[in-house]
């Protein structure tokens, strides 16, 4: 009896110390309190550089910065996008469950930790639990020289460690210090995550070049191709990816990512590349132009797609659909829209959306001769064979407004089948 006792208190004491070591496996590293910090002044505005990983860590913004604590594994990823007509922030936060583990620590104090994209945070992988994906403009996303926020409620101070060339973010509210680690794209093809493609971009690959550029960014977050298919053989002889584990790598692709792909497919279809001097998009165009032009909304409601679809600036917003009722009211408003381009000899232009309709070339550099388009903030999509306006983007001030009116709409316009 006494030995069964001596097992039980001996099975009750490691089980003591392993939840105690579980509670305390998140040390507190140097440079993790309020008084072991300053506030650290990054260059805001420059963008990623691949050929120089030391100027990316100590004098720029871009990167990933790691935190975690006794359950969780933080990673924010900042890419800063540097355009002559303004700075774009693309910003990703993921969450990591460390459930799995037996040993909680992740990283250490001495050193930071190695990451690579694809859930690699020092000698394990993981899935997003969670994931945030934003674009924001420099000027709405920084706060200063030396904050930055990603909503109206949660500011975050970029900050140095006072005892060591370290760099970090930290969020007072929840007291999470994220490091900076040496992180950089891998592969080829780092373009396509770190800057938003224009139409001169991309013609400069060829349509195998874009497809494989496309594939690569899969492979970099270790997408599971179909095993001895053409992009599982062609990954398989390059052994700077660390591929073929998740099945849905769409959590971590980040915005301008995302944006990119959906470019490149566009571009690498057969229409584009194979038959540019059919274009049904044009005939489409000038009837949409003569609709406008006059006035007329009875030529115009059937060139549109309902519910016409409203997207505001950020991933989070949802998108707003309007029916035909609604679409007399908002139309107007769409068309006082203020767009923004660039000419050649790089000068800023402007101009409200109602003038493009008045281009008679439907503004050909930019038509893709594909499925879907994008002129100005209007969204055109070929549906079983006939093209429609299928939606638009509301900048910031105006999808609050518009957002506002479907809510008030609600009662007198009851959703009807379109």
């Amino acid at each position: 009896m006494k030995q069964y006792f001596s097992l039980l208190f001996l099975i009750f004491c490691c089980a003591v110390n392993c939840l105690a070591q579980q509670k305390t496996a998140v040390k507190n590293c140097p440079c993790t309190s309020s008084t072991e910090i300053s506030a650290w002044t990054p260059e805001l505005k420059k963008g990623y550089e691949q050929k120089s990983i030391a100027n990316n860590f100590a004098y720029s913004v871009n990167g990933i910065y790691i935190a975690e604590d006794r359950d969780t594994v933080y990673q924010i990823k900042i890419i800063v996008d540097p355009k002559s007509y303004g700075t774009f922030v693309y910003y990703q936060h993921l969450s990591f469950s460390k459930a799995r583990l037996i040993n909680k620590q992740v990283t250490n104090c001495e050193t930071l930790p190695n990451v690579h994209d694809g859930g690699w945070v020092g000698n394990n992988i993981f899935e997003p639990k969670n994931a945030i994906n934003k674009q924001f403009v420099a000027s709405e996303f920084f706060v200063g020289e030396s904050y930055f926020r990603v909503d109206k409620r949660h500011f975050y101070r970029f900050y140095k460690c006072d005892k060591e060339t370290k760099f970090g973010i930290h969020d007072a509210d929840r007291e999470r210090f994220y490091r900076k680690v040496y992180w950089e794209v891998e592969g080829d093809y780092p373009e396509i995550s770190t800057r938003s493609f224009t139409q001169i971009d991309v013609k400069k690959y060829n349509k195998q070049q874009l497809a494989e550029m496309k594939n690569t960014v899969y492979a970099r977050y270790n997408y599971a191709f179909k095993e001895d298919g053409k992009w599982y053989q062609h990954f398989n002889k390059k052994p700077d990816y660390r591929w073929n584990h998740f099945k849905n790598i769409t959590p971590f692709l980040t915005h301008v990512e995302k944006e990119n792909i959906k470019y490149i497919t566009a571009f690498e279809s057969a229409d584009y590349y194979d038959n540019q001097f059919k274009n049904d998009f044009l005939d489409f165009w000038e009837k949409l132009r003569a609709s406008t032009k006059d006035a007329n909304l009875e030529q115009l409601i059937p060139l549109v797609q309902f519910p016409f679809a409203i997207n505001g600036e950020h991933d989070d917003m949802p998108v707003l659909k309007v029916n035909k009722q609604q679409f007399a009211k908002i139309w107007p408003l769409l068309m006082q829209q203020e767009n923004y381009d660039m000419k050649d000899n790089g000068k800023l232009v402007s101009w409200y959306s109602r003038s493009i309709f008045s281009k008679a070339d439907a503004f050909a550099e930019q038509t893709l001769h594909t499925k879907s388009n994008s002129i100005a903030n209007m969204d055109f999509e070929k549906l079983n064979g006939v093209w429609k306006l299928s939606g638009a983007y509301a900048d910031l001030e105006l999808y609050p407004k518009i957002q506002s009116m479907l809510m008030s709409d609600k009662g007198k316009f009851p959703d009807k089948k379109n």
